[in-house]
């Protein structure tokens, strides 16, 4: 009975406020539907947290580094991790920036371990022999793990070895990498021979002044290199000569290069573009310095080898140093003008008649100087 009463009361305060108020209003009021409440939207799956890891790869004669993030962990897991990206190799955009790696393809890892900072990294896949080439990526190879490792936090010191045998060690700032696994005395670090020239001397010419004055006339020597002498300048100025014309290059200045000689007219450049650039033409083995239209000098090159071929594309001069220390390959690089990551013209005390690089631009030790005068910041660099 209370119940009944109490909705009589609510019943008439309705009438009265209807009376006062105005009936339209309250009927809107009184028979509107409550618009229901749209749900509320899920807040986002929280993202796990990550960590970078910065992977060493080699660009020309200096490292590149990449970025790659996991999810963070202990040490071991982390660098472990870090191993396998590097072993994966750069990705198909990396490559074609013309990022590489010294690595072998193939390389496993089998196992990991990281105790007070030290890092025992096991391989496999890695075969070493005692032949120049292979020497001479041995200190980049390591140097690629122990610089990936070492970014790791807490790792400071790297023991790698490679199918069971102790092969390179960092500990402070000093990378030590063993000899060939035939070697008795394993703590020798292995260091790259010198190699003879592979230029052939070749039997010099009758007129030597006469040819060197004609190689300057065309602009494969400078002006005052008509010094009668057959020298390492003239010979590789006639390299530089047979490349561009199509003939064996050997550097001997034999029937068919004299009669080249005799009809033969300055190099013309690749594009019409104006103002001072250098171009490169890796199938000739060629470096032609121009102004506008000109081209002040030819300089025979030897650029990237087989799997490290200099890439292709315009560039600019963006950094300078007369002597420039190679990272990866743990050698110092006379005039070094950088002009596409760590890819570089530089002086070589080896300049063949084809390529032989790890990507950078050799020049000989004479002509080193002139381009790296030439080539100021900014200057631009095509090659072909």
């Amino acid at each position: 009975m209370r119940r009944i009463v109490g909705l009589s009361l609510l019943v008439a305060a309705v009438a009265l406020a209807a009376a006062l108020t105005g009936w339209t209003r309250l009927t809107s009021a009184v028979a509107a539907e409550p618009t229901p409440r749209a749900p509320a939207a899920e807040a986002p799956a929280p993202q796990p947290p990550s960590q970078t890891i910065r992977v060493y790869f080699v660009k020309g004669e200096q490292f590149a580094r990449v970025e790659r993030h996991v999810a963070p962990n202990d040490s071991a897991a982390v660098a472990a991790r870090a191993v396998e990206w590097l072993l994966a190799g750069p990705d198909e955009a990396e490559r074609r920036s013309g990022v590489e790696t010294t690595i072998p393809t193939g390389a496993t890892l089998e196992s990991l371990s990281v105790d007070d900072g030290t890092v025992t990294l096991e391989l496999a896949g890695m075969p070493t022999a005692s032949t120049a080439a292979d020497v001479s990526l041995r200190p980049a190879r390591a140097a690629q793990i122990v610089y990936t490792l070492t970014d790791v936090p807490g790792v400071e010191r790297v023991l790698i070895n490679v199918d069971g045998t102790e092969r390179a060690t960092f500990v402070g700032s000093d990378l030590v990498v063993r000899g060939p696994l035939d070697q008795d005395d394993l703590s020798t670090p292995v260091r790259l021979a010198p190699q003879a020239e592979r230029l052939p001397a070749g039997p010099a010419p009758v007129n030597i002044t006469g040819v060197q004055k004609r190689l300057a006339a065309l602009r494969y020597l400078p002006s005052g290199a008509a010094t009668g002498a057959w020298d390492y300048r003239t010979r590789q100025a006639v390299l530089a000569f047979q490349s561009w014309h199509g003939l064996v290059r050997d550097g001997i200045v034999g029937p068919q290069t004299l009669a080249a000689l005799e009809t033969a007219t300055r190099p013309e450049p690749g594009s019409t573009d104006g103002g001072r650039r250098i171009e490169v033409h890796r199938a000739k083995g060629v470096v032609l310095l121009i102004d506008d239209r000109d081209v002040l000098r030819v300089v025979h090159a030897s650029t990237g080898a087989a799997g490290y071929e200099t890439p292709t594309g315009t560039y600019s001069v963006f950094r300078k140093e007369t002597n420039s220390w190679s990272v990866p390959y743990q050698v110092w690089l006379p005039y070094a003008s950088y002009f596409n990551g760590g890819i570089a013209f530089h002086a070589s005390d080896e300049v063949p008649a084809s390529p032989a690089s790890h990507g950078c631009v050799r020049l000989s030790a004479p002509e080193a100087p002139f381009v790296y005068e030439f080539a100021a910041v900014g200057t631009p660099v095509v090659v072909y």
